[in-house]
């Protein structure tokens, strides 16, 4: 789901940019990944956007 997300078009190809253009999985348990919407926002959103706020530190 993240690749789709982040516009890619390929699992394979979101798996090959995670962790250059793309963050590490929050949650990583097997074949488990799991990331933060505001993690993949940061990536992809220009910087200029709104503020990225970190929804976990929140938990």
């Amino acid at each position: 789901m993240a690749a789709g997300y982040c516009g890619e078009s390929t699992v394979d190809a979101f798996i090959k940019r995670v962790g250059k253009e793309y963050p590490l999985p929050r949650v990583k348990e097997g074949r488990r990944q799991l990331w933060l919407r505001d993690d993949l926002d940061a990536a992809i959103l220009p910087f200029e956007s709104a503020p990225i706020r970190d929804a976990a530190e929140d938990l």
